[in-house]
C-alpha cells in the first residue's frame, strides 16, 4: 500500500537523532525471548487539537516502532506513523493499538520514522495533550546465530517442496512490542494463532503484535539472513488475546478467521509425540526469512529423542530431540516426517532442544472451555 501525501496544515518538526547505546545487537531479556531493537528515550508531547509532525530518527536503526504513551485522539482525529517517502505506514485513532492507550507503533522499516497529527478541528486545542511519543526501538543492523553441532542445518523454506513446504505456509513472524521476535503458526480452522506464553504474557502484547506469513526467501540458495528480512504480508498488527499458561508455555491469540483459508492451518497430534520418530520444524530463526530443519549433522533424520522428560527450567513433560533452531525460533510447531501433524511446540533451546507436549495444551484448553475447531487430529 502507498500512502498517499497530506497537506500539513501547521508543522512542528522534532528531530531525534540519539547517541549509540550500549546494546547493538540482538540479545534475550529476562525472559527468554529474542530482542532485535532498543529502546531509546524521548520526551515529545503532542497538545491536543494541534496539527504536527515529528520526525523520529536514527542513523543506527534497521527499523524505528514508536512507542506512544497516553494516547487519546478525539473522533475524527488521526495519526499517521509512516517512512520518508510513504511507501509504509499505520493509522492509529481512538486510543491507538489495541485501545491501549500506551502501546509500540508497528515498525517503519529504515532509520527515520515520520509521526503526523492530523485533527478535524472540533477539539478547541488547549493544554492537554494528544499523546506523548515517550521513546522508540531501535532495530539492531547486527545479527546472532547458536546451533547445535558443528553446522546450521536450517535452510530456506524454498529448498523443500510438498507437503513439508505447504504445511510450512501456516507459520508465521511474530514481532511484539516493536522489540521481541518470536514464530507462531495456524492452529485450527478459526485464525487461532498457536505460540509460546514467554513470548504473550497478556492481552497488551496480544494487542502489539504483528504477525507476517510468507516471509520467505526468493530461492533455496537465497539465504535472506536478517532479522525481519524478505518481507512478507502483514497478515494482523493486534489480536484477539484467547488463552496462555506460563507452567504449560503456551499462548493462543485470534486473528480473522480467513486466514486459515489463505495459509492454512496445522492440527495437533492428539496421541503426542512418538520417541524415534523423524520430524521437521518450520521457524523464523533470529527473525530471518522461514527455515525449516529436518536433519542433524552428518545428514540423517532429525528425531524425537525423549518424552515425558523434565527439566528445571523448562518444565515437565518436555519433548526433546536434536534439531537446530535460534532465538526467534520460540513457538515453532514439531511436526512428524510420517502424518504432518504437529506433535510438540517448540519453547526451550539448547542440545538437546525441548518442546511442550501438545496434550498438555489441549487439557489445559479443555479446562478454561475453550474450544478451537480441528484443533487435534
Amino acid at each position: 500500500m502507498v500512502f498517499g501525501s497530506f497537506k500539513k496544515l501547521a508543522v512542528l518538526a522534532a528531530l531525534a537523532v540519539a547517541g549509540a547505546t550500549a546494546q547493538n545487537a540482538p540479545y534475550y531479556n529476562e525472559h527468554g525471548i529474542l530482542q532485535v531493537g532498543a529502546v531509546e528515550a524521548l520526551n515529545i508531547t503532542a497538545p491536543l487539537g494541534v496539527n504536527r509532525v515529528d520526525y523520529v530518527s536514527n542513523p543506527m536503526a534497521s527499523y524505528i516502532s514508536v512507542k506512544f504513551d497516553n494516547f487519546d485522539l478525539p473522533t475524527g482525529d488521526v495519526v499517521i506513523v509512516r517512512n520518508p517517502d510513504s511507501t509504509e505506514g499505520h493509522i492509529y485513532v481512538g486510543k491507538g493499538r489495541g485501545d491501549l492507550g500506551a502501546f509500540a507503533s508497528s515498525p517503519i522499516s529504515g532509520t527515520t520514522a515520520i509521526v503526523e497529527y492530523y485533527s478535524t478541528g472540533a477539539t478547541t486545542p488547549s493544554s492537554h495533550s494528544a499523546y506523548q511519543i515517550a521513546g522508540y526501538v531501535r532495530g539492531f543492523q547486527s545479527q546472532m546465530e547458536s546451533v547445535c553441532g558443528a553446522a546450521d542445518q536450517t535452510k530456506p523454506a524454498k529448498c523443500f517442496t510438498g507437503t513439508p513446504y505447504t504445511k510450512a505456509q501456516a507459520v508465521a513472524r511474530l514481532l511484539i512490542g516493536g522489540s521481541s521476535l518470536c514464530t507462531g503458526w495456524l492452529i485450527g480452522s478459526q485464525g487461532h494463532v498457536m505460540t509460546n506464553q514467554h513470548c504473550v504474557e497478556s492481552a497488551a502484547d496480544a494487542a502489539q503484535i504483528d504477525i507476517e506469513f510468507g516471509a520467505e526467501s526468493a530461492s533455496c540458495s537465497t539465504l535472506c539472513a536478517t532479522s525481519l528480512g524478505c518481507k512478507g504480508t502483514i497478515a494482523a498488527r493486534s489480536a484477539k488475546f484467547i488463552a496462555n499458561s506460563a507452567s504449560i508455555d503456551y499462548a493462543v491469540v485470534q486473528i480473522a478467521s480467513s486466514a486459515a483459508s489463505t495459509y492454512g492451518y496445522l492440527q495437533f497430534r492428539a496421541s503426542g509425540p512418538v520417541k524415534g520418530e523423524k520430524i521437521y520444524i518450520p521457524q523464523h530463526p533470529a527473525g530471518w526469512a522461514k527455515r525449516i530443519v529436518n536433519t542433524v549433522d552428518g545428514g540423517a533424520a532429525a528425531t524425537i529423542t525423549a518424552t515425558g522428560a523434565s527439566n528445571t527450567g523448562c518444565g515437565n513433560n518436555q519433548v526433546k530431540y536434536m534439531a537446530d533452531t535460534q532465538g526467534g525460533s520460540s513457538g515453532s510447531p514439531v511436526l512428524s516426517q510420517t502424518d504432518n501433524l504437529v506433535v510438540a511446540l517448540h519453547h526451550c533451546g539448547g542440545c538437546d532442544n525441548l518442546a511442550v507436549d501438545p496434550r498438555d495444551v489441549i487439557k489445559d484448553l479443555s479446562a478454561k472451555g475453550i474450544t478451537i475447531a480441528n484443533i487435534s487430529k
